[in-house]
């Protein structure tokens, strides 16, 4: 696992296609950040909404970063499609520890917030933007080739489905919160983002409601195996 993941990532870097979604999200990060003062937790609630969607492009070029031809050899030496695509899980989700780490450090560290950054900001920032990587990881791999044949619906598939969690979660029928628990819930992040900067600590069900994000994310990579199973047995 440890060589197939070392090359993996040496190809992807190779690749170069990791530059477009890079610039996007740098730009972004930047750009958030020219107007000071900044509130802190609603800065985090848009970089990590920014990351959320960046890192659907992460996945789809990390997954497609070999050609079908190479992919077969690699496939070949691997001996296993399991391993193979944890490999791609496991570069995604480094990919998303990292910028989550940057989105959150760089404000702080450029001084550009308008209160004081306190531990539970740097907390509650972090898990924001991770666990959006983590559900966007999830949500896209489902639309990349091992699953989608077409390419064009690929991309399609992968910014159909990252709009829609985002358009959902602002709805707040009664409909839809009866149905909060099967739809993405990307919802929990924002309204838990929207608390005051001045908060004294941070609620315990906080932590269940990011668990939840986590947990979501992690139960459909478990599907996106589950499919990959399913395909090889027909």
């Amino acid at each position: 696992m440890k060589g197939l993941l070392i090359y993996q990532s040496i190809n992807y870097l190779r690749s170069y296609r990791y530059v477009p979604p890079l610039s996007i999200f740098i730009i972004s990060l930047i750009v958030n950040y020219t107007f000071e003062p900044n509130p802190i937790l609603d800065s985090y609630s848009y970089t990590s909404v920014v990351l959320f969607f960046v890192m659907g492009w992460f996945t789809v070029t990390v997954f497609h970063a070999e050609d079908e031809g190479l992919k077969q050899i690699t496939l070949f030496h691997a001996k296993s499609s399991k391993d193979y695509h944890l490999a791609l899980f496991l570069i995604c989700v480094l990919i998303g520890l990292f910028l989550s780490a940057v989105s959150v450090a760089y404000p702080v560290v450029f001084d550009m917030f308008g209160g004081e950054t306190r531990p539970l900001h740097i907390i509650l920032g972090f898990m924001s933007h991770f666990s959006l990587s983590i559900l966007s990881i999830a949500l896209s791999a489902l639309f990349t080739r091992d699953v989608v044949k077409n390419k064009r619906n690929t991309w399609w598939g992968v910014m159909s489905i990252l709009v829609f969690s985002v358009a959902l979660s602002t709805f707040k029928s009664l409909l839809l919160k009866g149905l909060i628990w099967i739809l993405p819930p990307i919802r929990f992040s924002l309204e838990m983002m929207s608390s005051k900067d001045n908060m004294k600590s941070i609620p315990d069900f906080y932590y269940w409601q990011f668990g939840w994000i986590f947990l979501y994310g992690i139960v459909f990579i478990v599907l996106f195996f589950g499919v990959l199973k399913h395909r090889r047995t027909l």
